[in-house]
């Protein structure tokens, strides 16, 4: 006679598959513990037995006062690689300063309409909607790119109610099917606007990156258009070239 599954390791699967499903995205809070009472018809020894095996290791992870949240993946390092279309370059954006946190300010986000630059870079008519969103990237509170996001809103409804401080865009795009994996970009090196110069906290006409991208999912939608601009002083990219036919060795 087999031996029934404990409730708190019922409820541990029931989450993680919720979790593998992206019902609960890297980042968001999953529901509180009074509400998986009411939602599983579990007590609360049962939910709370649950979340902090899952705390345990590393799942989820507490923010006092705050709740309990999904642990990130590797995607929020996604958006600092760049491959070329071919294949043969790859670009890498590299944080000068790796031991230190990097974290994410939301500037503002929303829909636009009627922009015709938008709507092109996208392959869209322009009667359909773009969602913009501008944020900050940070090196322990030292400014490192300023990004200017841009996707098309009929692949990401609901898009408005996530948090993306908390939750990678990147992770969001793939629950939608849409996670861009091919990329075509252009990098040049350009001074500072004074909004640019003042969100970077450098001086205006410094020189920076600007790295402007399209992404490209699976089935060849575009899915986003990026602007990126990027403080040199903490960051700087290198080139890796590949299947190169013949190497120049030193004289």
């Amino acid at each position: 006679m087999g031996h029934k599954i404990p409730l708190y390791v019922q409820l541990q699967d029931i989450i993680i598959e919720k979790i593998e499903n992206k019902d609960y995205l890297p980042g968001e809070a999953i529901p509180s513990e009074r509400r998986m009472e009411e939602l599983y018809g579990m007590n609360r020894m049962t939910v709370k037995r649950a979340v902090n095996k899952l705390v345990e290791q590393g799942i989820l992870y507490k923010k006092h006062g705050a709740g309990t949240f999904v642990a990130k993946n590797d995607h929020q390092n996604r958006d600092l690689c760049y491959l070329d279309s071919s294949g043969n370059a790859e670009m890498i954006l590299v944080n000068k300063y790796p031991d230190k946190k990097l974290t994410t300010k939301l500037l503002n986000s929303g829909s636009v309409s009627d922009c015709r630059f938008l709507n092109h870079q996208l392959k869209l008519p322009l009667t359909e909607s773009v969602w913009g969103m501008h944020r900050i990237r940070l090196v322990d509170e030292q400014p490192l790119c300023v990004e200017q996001i841009y996707v098309p809103k009929k692949f990401f409804t609901g898009i408005d109610s996530f948090d993306f401080s908390r939750i990678t865009l990147y992770d969001y795009m793939d629950s939608k099917d849409h996670l861009p994996i091919h990329f075509q970009q252009h990098l040049i090196v350009c001074n500072a606007t004074p909004r640019i110069a003042e969100l970077l906290q450098i001086e205006d006409g410094s020189a920076i990156y600007k790295l402007e991208y399209l992404g490209i999912d699976s089935i060849y939608n575009t899915v986003e258009y990026t602007k990126c601009y990027i403080n040199p002083a903490i960051a700087e990219f290198r080139i890796r070239l590949e299947n190169q036919s013949k190497q120049i060795e030193p004289e």
